[in-house]
């Protein structure tokens, strides 16, 4: 399971590097928007993609690197689905083709990342809770 969870979380945490070819390739940004770029890359993509490899190879700091991208990407999500409601979100017509960019799309994504998001807290903090009471 956790071979699985290391390889989700690293391609979970590639986009997140992706920030830098945006940073590269805009320049200047607004402060809020340089801090929710840099962000990205810091908790997304650098956790991601080192957490990913690290659990794969077994490393209890993989885990906690994991641990810090899914708490980002489910904080996200959830800032992503307040934000489409405050927007007038309504279920049934989400996935409707004339909104489905502006909501469909969103809500989509942000429901995927909760619904492994949350599993995969719970199975590496169940894992590190067992390896620290075996430890002391």
């Amino acid at each position: 399971m956790k071979k699985l969870i290391a390889l989700v979380t690293f391609l979970a945490g590639l986009p997140g590097l992706a920030g830098i070819y945006l940073l590269w390739k805009l320049g200047t940004l607004p402060p809020g928007a340089m801090l929710i770029v840099v962000n990205a890359i810091l908790f997304r993509g650098v956790c991601g993609t080192l957490g990913g490899v690290l659990l794969w190879t077994g490393r209890r700091i993989g885990s906690y690197l994991t641990l810090i991208t899914w708490s980002y990407l489910i904080v996200v999500s959830i800032l992503t689905i307040v934000s489409l409601y405050n927007k007038g979100l309504d279920l049934t017509t989400a996935f409707h083709a004339e909104h489905l960019a502006t909501f469909g799309k969103p809500l989509g994504w942000s429901a995927a990342k909760l619904a492994l998001g949350i599993p995969v807290i719970y199975i590496l903090i169940t894992d590190l809770l067992r390896i620290g009471k075996r430890a002391a």
